[in-house]
C-alpha cells in the first residue's frame, strides 16, 4: 500500500512499500524535478529535438514537467519502470493543477504505457532498467532518479554508468539528486566532469557531462587529494 505524502511545495508524492523510500524528497515533487533535473538539463542541452532517458518513471514528474517546459520541435522520452500497477494508477493521482494541460497524455501513459504526437513521443517500458538502457542510443539527457543506492544499488554501479555513457551522445548530460561520493566517484572515473545546479532554493544534486558546462563545478580532484582515492559500487 502506497502512503500519500504532501511535500513542502504543496505537491504530493508516494512512499514505495517495497523500497521503503519516497519517490521525491520532502522539498517537493515539483521543485525537485524542476530544479534538479528539468531546468539544468534544458539549460545545458539547447536543441530543437531532444531525447531523454528518465530512470525510473515512478510518478512521472520528471517526464511530465519536461513536456510542460519543452519549447522545441520534438521531444522523445524513454523510461523504464518495473511497477506497472503504479503507472496504471496515475490517471487517478492528484497532480498539481498545471498538469491538467497534459491530462490526455497522462491518461494515455496510464492506460497504454505510451503517447505519440507530431511533437512528442513518450514510452514507459515495464522491464528491467539495466536491460532497457542497452537498447537505446544517442541520448541527450539522462534523469538518474532511481531509488537510492542503499536500496537499489544495481542502478548506481560503475558498470551501470558505463552503460549510460555508451548511450549518451558527446554533448549529453546526466542529472541526479545524489551527491554521494561513491556515485560521483564512478562518474569521475568514467571521465565525466562533475557539476551541481546553481539554484539556492533546494539541496544540491549532481550534473555529469563529458563536455565543459557553465554550472558550478565540483572539484572532485581536490576531494581525492584529501581522501587518497574513492570507492564506487560494483556489480
Amino acid at each position: 500500500m502506497y502512503e500519500k505524502i504532501k511535500t513542502k511545495d504543496g505537491s504530493f508524492t508516494l512512499k514505495n512499500p517495497f523500497f521503503n523510500e519516497c519517490y521525491h524528497s520532502s522539498e517537493g515533487a515539483v521543485a525537485e524535478s524542476l530544479y534538479k533535473h528539468v531546468y539544468p538539463a534544458f539549460s545545458a542541452v539547447k536543441k530543437s529535438k531532444i531525447r531523454i532517458l528518465d530512470i525510473c518513471f515512478g510518478l512521472g514528474f520528471n517526464s511530465f514537467l519536461s513536456i510542460l517546459n519543452f519549447k522545441g520541435e520534438r521531444l522523445e522520452i524513454y523510461s523504464p519502470e518495473i511497477d506497472e500497477k503504479l503507472v496504471k494508477s496515475l490517471k487517478n493521482f492528484e497532480y498539481p493543477a498545471e498538469f491538467d494541460k497534459i491530462k490526455n497524455i497522462i491518461s494515455n501513459i496510464s492506460d497504454k504505457g505510451y503517447f505519440e504526437s507530431k511533437n512528442l513521443y513518450i514510452e514507459v517500458a515495464f522491464e528491467d532498467a539495466r536491460r532497457y538502457v542497452k537498447k537505446l542510443k544517442d541520448m541527450d539527457i539522462v534523469y538518474q532518479d532511481a531509488f537510492s543506492p542503499k536500496v537499489n544499488a544495481s542502478l548506481w554501479t560503475y558498470e551501470y554508468f558505463e552503460d549510460i555513457k555508451k548511450i549518451l551522445n558527446k554533448n549529453g548530460i546526466i542529472t541526479t539528486y545524489s551527491v554521494a561520493t561513491p556515485v560521483r566517484c564512478a562518474l569521475y572515473k568514467l571521465g565525466f566532469n562533475l557539476y551541481t545546479h546553481p539554484y539556492e532554493n533546494i539541496r544540491k544534486g549532481t550534473i555529469a557531462s563529458l563536455k565543459e558546462l557553465d554550472f558550478p563545478k565540483v572539484d572532485f580532484e581536490a576531494k581525492l587529494k584529501r581522501i587518497g582515492d574513492c570507492e564506487y559500487l560494483r556489480d
